[in-house]
């Protein structure tokens, strides 16, 4: 919150925020990791970079880097999250006006909103996203059963679940004054299929 960006320079979500650490405050929630649901330190702050990426994306700035999750977010719709992971995944933008900007972003009754402020698009004109399904990635019915010999015997666990996969298109959609005037693809996005995975011993 409260960061300036001046003409031409790039913001770094993983740089401005840093490694997500219980040092910082940061506390054990839901991440992804080689397709399993874990508890981790930071789990969670791709809704925040997810959050950031709607409002620059609806400020008409030009977007550096950026990537989907593993499998579809549940706060924002498919093709529109943006996962960041400490040091290897991260949510970069550029400054791409004429004049300084400023993110402001807040929290307020377990929802965080992000805006830009700066240079105010064309009157009448306002962008929006637009994200549609184009396939669909069934998984494989079979559950693979992998041996662990940590788990007590005669013990299982799911350790992934089966999921289904989506390649997503998201077209990023001008309009003046409510009427649609120009539309372009923005991202494309797969998030692969998940086949079951069983460990047991």
């Amino acid at each position: 919150n409260g960061t300036a960006l001046l003409p031409g320079e790039t913001f770094s979500f993983n740089q401005a925020t840093g490694q997500r650490t219980v040092e910082k405050g940061y506390k054990e929630a839901g991440a992804i990791a080689s397709g399993q649901s874990i508890e981790e330190v930071g789990g969670g702050i791709c809704q925040v970079s997810s959050t950031l990426f709607n409002a620059v994306a609806r400020a008409d700035l030009e977007i550096v880097e950026r990537s989907p999750h593993a499998w579809p977010s549940t706060y924002v719709n498919r093709g529109e999250d943006a996962t960041v992971n400490w040091p290897n995944l991260d949510f970069k933008f550029k400054n791409n006006t004429d004049a300084p900007i400023f993110i402001i972003t807040y929290y307020n009754n377990r929802k965080m909103s992000a805006e830009i402020w700066g240079l105010a698009l064309p009157e009448g004109v306002t962008i929006d996203l637009d994200s549609k399904v184009v396939r669909t990635i069934e998984p494989s019915v079979e559950v693979r059963y992998v041996q662990n010999p940590e788990l007590p015997l005669g013990t299982s666990k799911t350790t992934v679940k089966s999921r289904t996969g989506y390649v997503v298109e998201t077209y990023k959609v001008w309009y003046l004054n409510g009427q649609e005037t120009k539309r372009e693809l923005f991202y494309t996005s797969t998030y692969n299929a998940y086949q079951q995975v069983v460990e047991y011993n």
